[in-house]
């Protein structure tokens, strides 16, 4: 008897406790279930979309944490971060910060998980199309590409693409980009 009542009293603890620790994610998804379960198709997979949109939101506020803090001398813009839905760049994530010195400008900005990097990846794998597009060289462990505009890019773990662009000298630049946590973004 006293097992059954210890048994009833830590479940009833479990479900008074237990919203305390969902978020909107798990309330969605759970939304999902119950419209799932009751055969209402459209419904669930309108809070499984929005569940979805949710952790993107979560991952492109991730991603702005990699971005550099300004360099001696400079000073950055706050950092901007979004989930892009189908309708702007085929979906992903992407987080942006600008730094300013001197009437010079650097902006830095990461796109993940998105369509529109399996455009991009095989232009800067393929040496003589990156070639032709500027010069190949190292950032990190990473192969990166300055431009003939003079902007840096460089895909990093075959899921995100950096872009270093702006006023600034390509010193300037190739300080910021060595400068993003590399092995924290690859980790994301």
């Amino acid at each position: 008897m006293r097992n059954v009542f210890l048994g009833a009293a830590f479940a009833a603890a479990v479900l008074i406790v237990t919203p305390a620790f969902a978020d909107e994610v798990e309330d969605q998804i759970n939304e999902a279930l119950k419209a799932y379960a009751s055969g209402d198709l459209a419904a669930a997979k309108l809070a499984l979309d929005d569940a979805s949109q949710m952790i993107a939101a979560k991952n492109a506020g991730a991603l702005g944490a990699v971005l550099p803090e300004a360099l001696s001398g400079w000073t950055a813009a706050d950092v901007e971060s979004n989930a892009a839905g189908a309708a702007m760049f085929g979906g992903g994530i992407q987080a942006g910060r600008k730094y300013e010195k001197d009437g010079q400008n650097v902006e830095v900005n990461i796109m993940g998980d998105s369509p529109m990097l399996a455009t991009v990846m095989p232009m800067l794998a393929n040496s003589a199309l990156a070639a032709a597009m500027g010069k190949v060289t190292k950032i990190g462990k990473n192969r990166a590409l300055q431009t003939k505009d003079g902007q840096i890019m460089l895909v990093v773990g075959n899921r995100f693409l950096v872009t270093i662009d702006g006023s600034g000298s390509m010193e300037d630049k190739t300080a910021y980009a060595n400068a993003i946590d590399f092995d924290k973004l690859e980790a994301l």
